[in-house]
């Protein structure tokens, strides 16, 4: 054993007891509160955005919890861990720079063109923004393909960290939690699922924050793990590795194409992910001071426990145990956060951050199911059906919501496929690409158009699979030159072509841009 590093701790009884009643408690939680929501919608349009009444409060907490995933609540630590400083680009300095833009850019716009327009969904949103029933059922099954791939990667981090501290499987641990999520789903609907989002959100920002903030006390600051990185490995100091390799993902750490890229990703992602603009269709008409509200919410969820989890608890957790997590197959670097947590707060501290890993595990994906399965019922079957009865898409919902919420345990527990993981690194950034086009910037261009929209969506998701062949597969190019591939993509499609084609009607203008 190598003595110049705190020895890797071995899973206790008190660890197991402590982390299994954690997330007893805040499973308990979110279901009580999925048991309230559920007075709160009578109608399936209710049950899919509520009453549209949702605060700052909730919103602000909501939202941060849909960004914030599990990656970020633990595999940021471990890019660190791995890479040094030059992992700070990609993994997580720059949440701030996206998710706050998505307010400012996304929030007040959303509420505003749904309810001009009577949508309930993202889809049905831009359906009607762009006078096309083909184009919403386009973007449906493009959200469809690009949710579910990204949300098989979203059990695997908390199902990973529960074995290695508790040493039970996380079988039955995974398959009660999505047990949990499906019911204060099904019965809360849209509020239930803010509600529960929301608690979760605000849970793990107090956790992130204690956690980020300890740790540093506890390691003596910047200076003292700055010295012993440089001891291990002075590369680990380097703001750019051009030792790494340029081809893959390394290209976020290795050139400046890569930290270039990092910024104009978090920025796409946070604006365009339909996870998170869907917290915006129940949101209430703010005054000033609630939309700031909303802002130093967020901030706060978003900014200290991300930005402390990418920029120091990761070289804190190198500064302790050295290289060698990397010896631990499988996970290595992946469980760098909880074992630092209980490096510096022992069983308490490691109960809280599993809690918050679960939390931040659990509200991604209970925001992209709630988009699958409204998807299906609302953008599809209504759209194309629509005397279908509210009582029949209620209960398909219940359906669907338990389907895209075992496909993601069902992989997690079997191990997705390998076609299936190539392409969960690029889904976000697909979505992102597309979306920030597709919906954001329709906000704002009034000459946007449905064939604009169309072939940007096209694009986006084809260059995303052959972004997924040629990066991974073939490993020809680097991950960050394929955001700009798919960027600039998008961008030039979606002007474009939207350029060259009929624009929208003048009704819709004057109703959607019409001055007050």
């Amino acid at each position: 054993m190598n003595t110049q590093f705190m020895p890797v701790p071995e899973i206790t009884l008190g660890m197991a007891i402590a982390s299994s009643a954690g997330i007893a408690v805040l499973l308990g939680i979110s279901i009580l509160l999925g048991i309230l929501g559920k007075k709160q919608w009578q109608s399936f349009d209710e049950y899919l955005v509520g009453k549209r009444d949702m605060g700052p409060v909730v919103t602000g907490c909501a939202l941060a919890s849909s960004y914030l995933s599990g990656w970020a609540f633990c595999g940021s630590t471990g890019i660190t861990y791995s890479v040094g400083f030059s992992g700070m680009w990609f993994a997580g300095m720059w949440s701030l720079i996206g998710v706050i833009p998505c307010i400012w850019v996304a929030s007040s716009k959303t509420r505003s063109f749904a309810i001009k327009l009577g949508a309930a969904t993202v889809p049905e949103l831009m359906g009607r923004r762009y006078e096309s029933k083909m184009l919403q059922t386009v973007i449906s099954f493009c959200m469809l393909f690009f949710l579910f791939i990204y949300s098989v990667g979203q059990l695997k981090a908390a199902g990973g960290v529960w074995y290695a501290v508790t040493g039970f499987p996380p079988v039955l641990c995974l398959f009660l939690g999505v047990f949990i999520a499906w019911i204060y789903m099904v019965l809360g609907g849209y509020v239930g699922t803010n509600w529960s989002m929301a608690f979760q959100g605000a849970f793990l920002g107090v956790v992130g924050a204690i956690f980020g903030v300890w740790t540093l006390i506890k390691s003596g600051g910047f200076l003292a793990m700055s010295k012993s990185m440089w001891a291990q490995d002075p590369r680990l100091l380097s703001l750019i590795r051009p030792d790494l390799p340029s081809v893959g993902p390394t290209e976020f750490f290795s050139s400046w194409a890569g930290l270039l890229a990092c910024p104009v990703i978090f920025f796409t992602m946070a604006i365009g992910f339909p996870h998170n603009l869907g917290r915006f269709l129940g949101m209430k008409e703010m005054n000033k001071k609630e939309y700031w509200k909303l802002v130093m919410i967020v901030w706060f969820i978003t900014g200290i426990p991300v930005m402390l989890a990418a920029s120091t608890n990761g070289f804190i957790a190198r500064m302790f145990y050295g290289p060698e997590l990397f010896k631990i197959e499988p996970w290595k670097a992946d469980l760098a956060a909880p074992l630092l947590s209980y490096a510096v707060g022992g069983i308490p501290l490691q109960t809280l951050y599993v809690m918050g890993l679960f939390a931040a595990t659990l509200s991604t994906l209970a925001g992209m199911v709630m988009i699958m399965s409204a998807n299906v019922t609302r953008d599809i079957i209504t759209l194309w059906w629509p005397k279908t009865k509210d009582k029949t898409l209620i209960r398909l919902s219940y359906f669907l919501i338990a389907l895209f919420l075992f496909l993601p345990f069902y992989w997690t527990w079997k191990r997705p496929p390998e076609l299936l993981s190539v392409f969960m690194g690029l889904a976000a950034m697909g979505l992102g690409a597309i979306f920030f086009f597709v919906t954001a910037m329709s906000f704002y261009w009034k000459r946007a158009t449905k064939w604009g929209a169309f072939w940007t969506v096209i694009y986006g998701t084809l260059a995303t699979l052959a972004g997924g062949y040629f990066v991974f597969t073939k490993k020809v190019i680097g991950m960050a030159t394929m955001e700009w591939i798919l960027l600039g993509g998008c961008l030039v499609l979606f002007y474009g072509v939207s350029l060259v084609t009929k624009p929208p009607s003048e009704e819709l203008i004057n109703n959607l841009f019409a001055k007050k």
